[in-house]
């Protein structure tokens, strides 16, 4: 009976001290838990710290990164069949072929660019400082932009492919039927190419290009797909709407072409048509 007192008495006492025991087997027993919890939440601080340094040197080089790769991509360029011209040898031999450099690219940015007016400008930032001059080409990685129509030392300004005043002459890359690109002023996604005869073979899907026939743009620069046509009857040829390969939305960086010969090219043409 005193037992059954004696516990109903320190019941509560005797149960606090069980849980001080266990309490105070957890506090030793865990130490090297507790150890490990620290020393992860201090890796993690460590490592989210390393993160945002990391981020941090990736976007102040990301713009070094961009231009190695557009000097690259310059060098390839250059080195590409359609930027020089054959010199043939009086006493014609395959091997002794020899080849000028025609154009040569040098790499812009594009710090101001209009889509949504009929008459659309770029704005590069490269003038004439650089070796940029008016009439030169403007070509994107996957297509063309516009061309050069005033320099100043440092900047330079041109009339986008998205003009309704500019003329680019295109052709299809299968089969070499050439004409000339215009925007229509409607959707900045898409160009209109015409003069392509009637008689021509077309499918959707086929690849414009550029032709070469001018001083401007080197021949073979892709500009976009046949999305849609149809046939001008007055004139017995299709007008073709091309969706262009670049989204001017979004454009940043460019080339501009130098060609060697422009003037050459363009004195000889000023001739034929007198």
């Amino acid at each position: 009976m005193k037992n059954c007192n004696f516990f109903s008495k320190y019941c509560f006492f005797i149960f606090f001290l069980f849980l001080e025991c266990i309490a105070i087997f957890f506090t030793f027993s865990n130490e090297k838990l507790k150890i490990n919890i620290y020393s992860g939440s201090y890796q993690f601080i460590i490592g989210k710290m390393y993160d945002f340094i990391s981020y941090g040197k990736s976007y102040f080089l990301l713009d070094i990164e961009n231009q190695k790769l557009l000097n690259e991509n310059k060098e390839l360029r250059k080195k590409n069949r359609y930027s020089k011209i054959e010199k043939i040898h009086k006493d014609f031999k395959k091997e002794d072929i020899n080849y000028l450099q025609q154009y040569t690219f040098t790499p812009v940015k594009i710090i101001n660019n209009s889509i949504n007016e009929q008459e659309n400008y770029l704005t590069i930032n490269k003038g004439s400082l650089d070796g940029i001059h008016t009439d030169m080409g403007v070509i994107l990685s996957d297509g063309i932009a516009g061309i050069i129509i005033k320099t100043t030392p440092n900047f330079s300004t041109a009339i986008s492919l998205l003009n309704t005043k500019i003329k680019v002459n295109a052709r299809l890359k299968r089969s070499k039927y050439f004409g000339t690109i215009s925007w229509d002023g409607l959707d900045y996604k898409y160009v209109v190419l015409y003069d392509i005869p009637k008689h021509c073979s077309l499918h959707n899907g086929d690849i414009i290009e550029t032709d070469g026939k001018s001083s401007t743009f080197p021949e073979g620069i892709e500009i976009g797909k046949v999305h849609s046509y149809q046939l001008d009857k007055e004139k017995s040829n299709y007008v073709i709407k091309v969706k262009l390969l670049s989204n001017f939305s979004i454009i940043e960086h460019a080339y501009v072409v130098k060609n060697f010969f422009k003037k050459e090219w363009d004195d000889l043409q000023k001739i034929e048509r007198k």
